[in-house]
């Protein structure tokens, strides 16, 4: 049993109680970063898509293009085909079916010559877009990968706060009456929260704030034996 007077002993439960919430809020902390990385990761994931998306675009309007440049030279083929028989007909009735043939050809092919400059057109604008969605990208992942850097220099520091306070409580419990520590534990495992020990102030529990009796009050103020609050049974101390 360690020779440490009562309020000595209470200042230890304090003293650990402080260390064991600060803790806990670093490693809540430290849960919550792979959330944030990944959270991160998703938005670099949507301009990542945007950019596929964008080059399947162009992709498919070059062979939209492609398709059009074939068909207008099959035409110019099919053309010069009835031109040249335009030179052996032997009717007029022939010779005007072979030019209104030349005529609707021709016309096919302006209508393929207009979706080609279309395509052009779309595939300039989407060439532009996707020149600053590259820019996007690199500025994205440049910024990701500075706030991966400090999320997890952060962390670093973090995990050392969490060590030292960790060894820090050791040391402290080691001074700790084992009966009163196994009390303080029950109770802050029995409680929401992780405040075990409160004080008391005004004849009010700070931690449930409800009224405790002037004789327990007045018990409190001697400091002679441990006491707990009737209505939410944490230690308490005074002030």
């Amino acid at each position: 049993m360690d020779s440490h007077t009562l309020k000595e002993q209470i200042e230890l439960l304090i003293d650990l109680q402080a260390k064991e919430i600060e803790a806990n809020q670093i490693k809540a902390e430290l849960e919550r970063i792979p959330a944030r990385l990944e959270e991160m990761q998703a938005g670099f994931a949507q301009i990542q898509n945007r950019l596929e998306e964008k080059k399947a675009l162009i992709e498919a309007w070059k062979k939209t293009y492609r398709a059009h440049e074939a068909d207008i030279q099959t035409n110019q083929s099919r053309i010069q085909k009835r031109e040249s028989q335009l030179r052996s007909v032997k009717t007029n009735q022939e010779y005007r079916a072979i030019l209104k043939e030349i005529g609707d050809i021709k016309t096919a092919s302006s209508g393929i010559e207009d979706s080609m400059l279309q395509c052009l057109d779309d595939m300039e604008a989407a060439e532009k877009d996707m020149a600053e969605l590259n820019s996007e990208h690199q500025q994205a992942q440049a910024e990701i990968s500075e706030k991966q850097k400090e999320l997890e220099d952060y962390a670093d520091d973090r995990r050392k706060a969490y060590d030292r306070l960790m060894a820090e409580r050791e040391e402290i419990v080691k001074h700790i009456n084992s009966d009163m520590l196994k009390k303080y534990n029950f109770v802050k495992n029995q409680i929401a929260g992780m405040k075990a020990i409160v004080a008391a102030k005004d004849a009010i529990c700070m931690g449930c704030h409800m009224n405790i009796p002037p004789q327990l009050y007045n018990e409190l103020h001697r400091g002679d034996e441990l006491k707990f609050c009737p209505h939410c049974h944490r230690i308490l101390y005074v002030l």
